[in-house]
């Protein structure tokens, strides 16, 4: 069987199944308060967090 990454293992692979399990089998938040939902992976110029350039432009001014 070939997996479709090889960044870490399948026991990681089945923890961060298991983690996401409530959102994906619900389709929608999977908690009472919205204060304690996880952050969005993307700002609200839709530019990913996970950006660096976008990082460094705003540190930059």
């Amino acid at each position: 069987m070939e997996r479709g990454s090889n960044k870490h293992g399948p026991r990681i692979d089945e923890e961060l199944k298991h983690e996401i399990d409530g959102v994906l089998k619900s389709g929608g938040p999977t908690r009472a308060s919205e204060d304690r939902e996880p952050e969005p992976l993307v700002d609200d110029r839709g530019v990913p967090a996970t950006d660096r350039e976008a990082v460094r432009n705003e540190e930059s001014g």
